[in-house]
Parts: C-alpha cells; sequence; structure tokens
C-alpha cells in the first residue's frame, strides 16, 4: 500500500506533495508522486503549453529535497499517453496500490467552475479510494 499524490509545478502542486509527505510520514507508508504530461503550465498571456523538461524539471528537484530529508520510497510516475489527466492519475493511483490519493486545488468562482472543468474535480468525484484535498496557502 502506498500514498499518491498528483503533482504539477504550481502552488497547488507543492501544497498537495507537502501534505502528502506529512501524511507518508505519519502513516510509514512510501509515497509515489504521479504525473502526467498533459498537465499545462500557463504562460502570463493565458495560453497552454505543454513543457515536459520543466515538469521534469520541477519533479527532479522537489524529490531531491524529500530523499536528502530522509525518504527514500519516494517514487515518480509520468505518463504521456495524450489522454484524460483525471484518469490518467486515477490509472497510476489503482497500478500502485494506493490508499489515499492527494491532490491541490485552485480556488475559483462558482461561474469558473461551472465554465472550465476540473482535473481535481473529476479525481475526487471518481476515485474509488479515499481522496485528500488541499490548496495553496493565500498570498
Amino acid at each position: 500500500m502506498t500514498i499518491c499524490v498528483a503533482y504539477g509545478p504550481t502552488p497547488e502542486g507543492d501544497a498537495a506533495l507537502d501534505l502528502a509527505v506529512r501524511e507518508s510520514r505519519l502513516r510509514g507508508t512510501p509515497l509515489t508522486v504521479l504525473a502526467t504530461g498533459r498537465q499545462e503550465l500557463f504562460d502570463a498571456d493565458g495560453t497552454g503549453t505543454h513543457d515536459h523538461a520543466a515538469l521534469d524539471s520541477a519533479i527532479g528537484s522537489r524529490l531531491a529535497g524529500l530523499r536528502a530529508d530522509g525518504d527514500p520510497a519516494t517514487a515518480v510516475r509520468v505518463v504521456d499517453d495524450g489522454g484524460d489527466p483525471a484518469e490518467a492519475i486515477l490509472d497510476l493511483a489503482a497500478q500502485e496500490d494506493a490508499q489515499l490519493l492527494v491532490v491541490g486545488v485552485k480556488r475559483r468562482s462558482p461561474v469558473g467552475k461551472l465554465l472550465t472543468g476540473s482535473t481535481a474535480q473529476r479525481i475526487i468525484l471518481d476515485s474509488p479510494i479515499p481522496v485528500l484535498v488541499t490548496h495553496a496557502a493565500r498570498s
């Protein structure tokens, strides 16, 4: 059994990873970081880009810090199947036999929730295992 965290290089992704690390240490279970190549990074003008190098770099740097803190069981699973990111994350969690899935969410207005889809929302609604949700701290 393991704890999985859906990670992207965003403040919400960082908050989810921090919470997942605390849960992993508390429960004494391994942690697996899940990411998909479909997670988008947004430029200042709002256009989406798929920046795999930035994703790999962000994950690598965060995991190096975790391993330095004594978390050698931390692993990474990244998939780029061109499909639905929520489905990919849920599939990876199932493959890892996860007992808990941690996700970070953005704060959105009710209209924003209506107009835009949410990977985190799909994960929360479709997950067969418990999902622990967090958000980035307000600045």
